[in-house]
């Protein structure tokens, strides 16, 4: 029985030391190359910090090239309400214009056609005709 024990010890002392050696000896061997197919735990955290920083990179071309386009949409609308706007301003100013000179037309010939007040020729109608 003590045999047995011992042995049973010595199993998992030989387990310990052999993978504990294997696992130091891997992990010095692995200085960014791959080994047994498997690499570097910090070779694939760069690549993997490299791919996420493209992606990132791209992301935000990408937004800014949406932003870009809105923005100039937004311009373009405002372009054209501004442009709306002048016009209808001009051509109420114009309307306004041309009904204003309507007016002093019809002042002047309302001035011109008639030669004094109906008060004054009703008094010279009067009495002392």
């Amino acid at each position: 029985m003590l045999i047995r024990t011992h042995m049973e010890e010595l199993k998992e002392r030989t387990n310990e030391v052999l993978y504990e050696t294997y696992r130091t000896q891997k992990l010095a061997l692995s200085d960014g190359t791959e080994v047994d197919g498997a690499g570097s735990p910090l070779s694939k955290f760069e690549e993997e910090k490299i791919a996420h920083e493209a992606k990132m990179a791209k992301m935000e071309s990408e937004m800014k090239a949406v932003f870009q386009q809105k923005v100039a949409e937004k311009e373009s609308k405002l372009k054209q309400s501004e442009d709306e706007l002048y016009q209808r301003h001009r051509e109420m100013k114009e309307q306004l214009e041309k009904q204003r000179l309507e007016l002093e037309e019809k002042k002047k010939r309302l001035e011109s056609g008639r030669p004094g007040t109906p008060e004054k020729a009703k008094k010279a109608k009067g009495l002392f005709k």
